[in-house]
């Protein structure tokens, strides 16, 4: 049979088929009718359904794609309904509404280069569309804010208000004039704006959480009462809500409210125990130990036969345990589990039982439960937290890493878990990336006062204080009543002669009306006054706190402080003396009488107090500390080292005095000794910073073996980049002797200028010198640590002896030419 004709005819069938069918855009176009009639009915789903067989058929639908996008936004579904506009801008970039759209949407989720993409192409295109306006004055505020241009966000706020006249609906031009408001001179002139907006938009909870800080800014506590109820209404299982309305009754005394709203929240008693959790927790808190345990053990019949009676069970014990029942605590839970499923609830006992553990010493046993916690879920967050904290202890701050990166995976905005992620690469000595993860911490706590603190004192420590007080104004905003954090803002501003911002404070303090605050307030204001010289005035506010049952002595040393500065020490005497009258026994006055005396060249005096003090309490810290400074300066040596070594036996655990015990090991060259002494203040806190740097130190300076060098580096990483000379030395010298040779030159440099008269810092940069080759440089550092050393024993000079010898003789000074 021939092919050719058949094929013909084929295909010739084929033809005549296609031709009797549509082209896919007609059938594009008859999906999106069939979409436009069942929106006309109100069949969105099915709509929706047709959109997409457009989009199968012709995915440059302009109108179905833009009808498809605004049926999303209407239905709440954002981030989709953002794509698809998204993707109609890449199809048709020149859609001003579209445009306009977008830096709305990108607004509201905060994401600026995206507003600024979208409105200002919206301005070029359309800059008469309804909207676009108000686009232009939120990027002329933000730009304005960003540059701290003050005249420039009252233009752009006042444009705003403008826009509100012909707009009044306008919900972007009302927040940039609610902000203009509340960031300004009076707060509270922004609550009618913010009422406003909330008309149109009831469930902002941003805006509730504004309304909420400006009435407590304002001190109407009824009213915060009335926001927190109506945001509880609006967001029941919203945690903060709960949260902040529990604590409002709190503030109030109102337990029974608390109780109530509590109680209500948890449900039955075989409801999940969260809830049932929080009311024991406030029944403890507020009615005590026997109340609580009434509470679970009623909860405990309850849920008989239940798993949820084994955390009850487990919750009582933990309350026994407080109360000095430890033994028996750990027993009833170690019972508990026994007898227990291994679950999500046995797990949490677990770390229940690890902690009452570390709280006994025993962190073996501790470590042992945490790990069979996350042999069984090794996603485990709190674990993972648990077993990282031991980890940065141990400096092995690269596997905590690895933990908490695990447990960030699950709770990515955990502030616990970014803090501890700080202090791992504090430890680590990358400063950049613990600053970035307080940053991290303070914005997912929404600028809490612990997280905010932290991160201020970070940034303070760095020298950069400005950043500080940025850290601290967002914090006390957020928490205006926070006596600590107002406090911290006020040490930064006296640091900087800023009296009169300090001054503003001294009012805010005074009108919380607390007693810790009206403490903190005079305390301030004594600062303030004698700051600024106003000696008489900042004495006679001492006086009143000292006479009205605050802190008398502190108010007392610092007017002698005060009357010192002014070169008045007949009047410093004077009112010691009349304190000293009044409360005879009080150890901080006559410490600072002993310190008086000191200035008053009379040292019997000062020394016959501090061993009065010292007879009364052995083992007390400071008058040892002084005593021990006081003798050594005499030249009485022995004495000296006598007084530490008496008080330690009364308080074998004083840091201090191990401090100063270690220094005498280490200057009589029992370094051995030297170092066992940092080693056991090292195990019991690690964080310590001089404590690290010392011990890593003295293993790097006077041990040679492999291990120790190891040690000392693990211990020291956390100096790295330090502009302290002291630890600049001890890290530069370890990455001497582990041939890093840049890096120990970058260290020791700037260590040997801010340590000129060390003869061991000179003779470390002389050594790295001469490792890299620059001679002349390596003979004159040490020239100079031999001069400084004197006849020092230690073998690291003998060391610069024998390679000064093997140094080429510094080339000879030209001759003087002849007359």
């Amino acid at each position: 049979m021939p092919l050719r004709p058949l094929l013909t005819a084929t295909a010739l069938a084929a033809t005549l088929a296609l031709a009797g069918c549509d082209s896919a855009e007609e059938r594009a176009e008859k999906h999106y009718q069939s979409a436009l009639s069942l929106m006309q009915a109100g069949d969105e789903d099915r709509a929706l359904v047709e959109l997409r067989n457009v989009f199968d058929l012709d995915g440059f639908h302009q109108e179905a794609r833009r009808l498809y996008a605004d049926t999303l936004m209407k239905r709440g579904q954002l981030a989709e309904a953002y794509s698809q506009y998204l993707r109609l801008i890449e199809q048709y970039p020149d859609t001003p509404e579209v445009r306009l759209i977008l830096a709305q949407i990108a607004f509201g989720q905060g994401n600026w280069s995206e507003v600024e993409r979208h409105g200002r192409e919206a301005q070029r295109l359309a800059p008469d569309l309804p909207g676009v306006a108000e686009i232009g004055v939120v990027l002329d505020y933000r730009a304005a804010t960003m540059a701290r241009d003050a005249e420039g966000r009252r233009t752009a706020a006042e444009a705003a208000r403008a826009v509100l006249t012909g707009a009044p609906d306008s919900r972007l031009a009302r927040r940039i004039l609610i902000d203009w408001l509340a960031t300004g001179d009076t707060p509270a002139a922004a609550l009618p704006e913010i009422e406003r907006a909330l008309e149109l938009d009831p469930r902002a909870l941003d805006l509730h959480g504004m309304k909420l800080r400006l009435l407590a800014q304002g001190g109407d506590d009824q009213a915060v009462g009335a926001a927190l109820r109506r945001m509880f209404e609006l967001f029941p299982d919203n945690a903060e809500v709960r949260g902040a309305l529990v604590a409002w009754h709190l503030s109030q005394r109102d337990i029974d409210g608390a109780e109530a709203l509590l109680r209500r929240l948890a449900g039955e008693d075989t409801a999940a125990p969260e809830g049932h959790v929080a009311v024991i927790q406030l029944v403890q808190q507020a009615r005590g130990h026997a109340a609580a345990e009434a509470e679970l053990d009623r909860l405990i019949a309850a849920n008989a036969g239940q798993p949820h009676a084994d955390l009850y069970r487990a919750l009582k014990a933990a309350i026994g345990f407080e109360a000095g029942e430890r033994a028996a605590a750990v027993a009833e839970i170690e019972a508990v589990l026994a007898a227990a499923q291994p679950s999500d609830q046995t797990r949490r006992i677990k770390l229940m039982l690890a902690r009452m553990l570390v709280a006994q010493g025993d962190r073996v046993g501790a470590r042992a439960r945490v790990e069979e916690v996350l042999a069984e879920d090794r996603t485990q967050v709190e674990a993972l937290k648990m077993r990282a904290a031991w980890l940065i202890d141990e400096d092995r701050p690269g596997e905590a890493i690895l933990d908490l990166r695990a447990a960030l995976d699950q709770t990515p905005r955990d502030a616990e878990i970014l803090t501890l992620m700080a202090q791992a690469h504090e430890r680590d000595g990358a400063a950049d990336l613990a600053g970035e993860r307080l940053a991290l911490a303070v914005e997912v706590s929404g600028a809490a006062a612990p997280e905010s603190l932290r991160y201020a004192r970070f940034l303070m420590r760095q020298g950069r204080p400005q950043a500080a007080e940025a850290v601290l104004a967002d914090a006390r905003r957020v928490n205006p009543g926070n006596v600590e954090v107002l406090a911290q803002l006020a040490d930064l501003f006296v640091n900087a002669q800023d009296w009169a911002r300090a001054q503003e404070l001294v009012g805010a303090l005074q009108a919380l009306g607390t007693p810790e605050a009206e403490r903190t307030a005079r305390a301030l204001q004594a600062t303030l006054l004698i700051g600024q010289n106003r000696t008489e005035d900042g004495i006679a506010m001492l006086d009143e706190i000292a006479s009205s049952g605050g802190d008398a002595a502190g108010a007392v040393a610092m007017a002698v402080q005060a009357q010192l500065r002014a070169g008045k020490p007949e009047a410093a005497r004077a009112q010691l003396d009349e304190a000293l009258a009044a409360r005879p026994d009080d150890p901080r006055l006559l410490i600072v009488s002993a310190g008086l005396y000191a200035l008053e060249g009379k040292p019997a005096e000062t020394e016959a107090i501090f061993r009065d003090l010292l007879s009364r309490e052995p083992g007390a810290e400071t008058p040892a500390r002084l005593l021990y400074s006081l003798l050594r300066g005499q030249g009485r040596d022995a004495e000296a080292l006598a007084v530490v070594e008496a008080a330690l036996a009364a308080a074998p655990k004083s840091m201090q005095l191990r401090w100063i015990l270690a220094g005498e090991k280490e200057r009589a060259g029992d370094i051995d000794a030297a170092i066992a002494v940092y080693d056991e203040m090292y195990a019991e806190d690690s964080s310590n910073l001089i404590v690290a740097n010392n011990l890593a130190s003295l293993i790097a300076t006077h041990r040679g073996d492999t291990a120790g060098l190891e040690r000392a580096h693990a211990i020291a990483r956390r100096l790295r980049g330090s502009t302290v000379p002291a630890f600049q030395d001890t890290y530069g010298w370890i990455a001497y002797r582990r041939g890093d040779l840049d890096e120990a030159l970058a260290h020791l440099e700037p260590a040997a200028q801010g340590l000129p008269e060390d003869a061991l810092v000179q003779y470390h940069l002389g050594m790295t010198y001469l490792a890299l080759k620059r001679e002349a440089e390596a003979r004159a550092q040490f020239e100079r640590a031999l001069e400084l050393a004197g006849d020092s024993p230690l073998p690291q000079f003998e060391t610069a002896r024998e390679e000064l010898a093997k140094l080429p003789p510094a080339p000879a000074e030209p001759a003087a030419p002849a007359p």
